[in-house]
Formats: structure tokens, C-alpha cells, sequence
């Protein structure tokens, strides 16, 4: 019982993580697009991709954003980390990453951000060619 309270206690804050995480990433993919301190912008979005196991922030950006260069980024992290961390992820680590990027083209495969999808599907694709 404790256990969950304390799941479900830690889940706001994780909530409230998750939301800043993908504020912090679609406001530096807007500032390179208009071309405001594209450095800072730049080093926030490499502070994603080498940040520790990335993967549930990149998965909500995914799910949740409206900006397809947010989500290009959030995929490029997920390549970037799985890659980097493939000797430390458990094998169900490894299919949940795959699955979820599997999962994620299926459900929007009528999206007009195709450059986002192929993303994706390039992300899982190599994540299964590296489980070989």
C-alpha cells in the first residue's frame, strides 16, 4: 500500500518533470527556427540526447506535443541513448523501446509529419538490427 502511495505521489511531480522537459525542448527547436541564441538551443536539445536513460521524457514529447521538430529531436534522443546504453538495458527494456517506436507509427501513420515517422521508424529499425 505504501508503495503505491508513494507511486502515486511521485507521479505529479513526475508529470510536472515530464511537461518542463518538453516546454524546455519545443521552445529550443522554436528558437532555432527563428534563429534566436541558436547555442543555447542547441545545448538544450544535446542536453537531452546525452542525458541517462531519456526515454520516458522523449516517449511523452512523443505523445504529447504539437511541434514536429520537438518530436524529431525526442526520437533522435531515444536513438542517441538506446544506442549509447544498449549493454545496460534489459532485454524487456530493449523491446519496450522497440515496440513503443513500432506502436507509435501505427498510430499515427496518417500524420502529415512524415519527417517524424520516418524518424521513428528509422529509430526502431536500427534498435532491431542492433538486437541481432
Amino acid at each position: 500500500m505504501m508503495q503505491q502511495q508513494q507511486q502515486t505521489g511521485d507521479s505529479l511531480p513526475d508529470l510536472a518533470q515530464l511537461q518542463s522537459t518538453m516546454h524546455a525542448i519545443e521552445l529550443a527547436c522554436s528558437s532555432i527556427q527563428m534563429h534566436i541564441n541558436p547555442a543555447a538551443a542547441e545545448a538544450t536539445i544535446l542536453s537531452l540526447n546525452q542525458s541517462s536513460q531519456p526515454y520516458k521524457a522523449c516517449q511523452f514529447i512523443l505523445e504529447n506535443s504539437q511541434m514536429g521538430t520537438a518530436k524529431f529531436q525526442a526520437a533522435a534522443a531515444i536513438r542517441d541513448a538506446a544506442i549509447r546504453e544498449w549493454s545496460l538495458l534489459t532485454s524487456d527494456d530493449k523491446r519496450s523501446l522497440i515496440s513503443f517506436c513500432l506502436c507509435y507509427v501505427m498510430q499515427h501513420a496518417g500524420s502529415p509529419e512524415g519527417y517524424v515517422l520516418a524518424k521513428v521508424s528509422s529509430v526502431a529499425a536500427q534498435l532491431m538490427k542492433r538486437g541481432w
